[in-house]
């Protein structure tokens, strides 16, 4: 019986060792707090669609699952990230499209793409 005991602890201490770094794991980047306008990527990159006259196209856009950009005061184009893994900025974000927003996360840039792992959104 102490072994099942015991067996059972390792399993489960492995288990929450496992979702820690996996699911609560926070993104390696710089903190980052940018202001800008919520756009569907799709759009943006193809015909640089923005601002309020795209707000219906961009949900529907966003509702079939193309990613949702923040496009910067600077001209700064970033692609918008749940904070934990397997989560998107879609169903988070969505009803905010063509609005101007403060978002604050953690900022990744890779193979000249650069990406907010965002935390919260004024």
């Amino acid at each position: 019986m102490n072994r099942h005991l015991a067996a059972s602890a390792i399993v489960i201490a492995a288990i929450l060792g496992w979702a820690t770094l996996h699911v609560f794991a926070a993104p390696k980047g710089d903190a980052i707090t940018v202001t800008g306008e919520i756009v569907d990527l799709h759009c943006y990159l193809d015909h640089e669609a923005k601002g309020e006259g795209h707000k219906t196209c961009g949900i529907t856009c966003a509702k079939a699952g193309n990613p949702i950009g923040l496009l910067s005061d600077k001209g700064e184009l970033y692609l918008l990230l749940g904070e934990k893994k397997h989560s998107t900025a879609n169903d988070q974000l969505i009803e905010k499209m063509a609005s101007t927003v403060t978002i604050t996360g953690t900022a990744v840039k890779k193979g000249g793409l650069q990406a907010i792992y965002f935390t919260a959104v004024k």
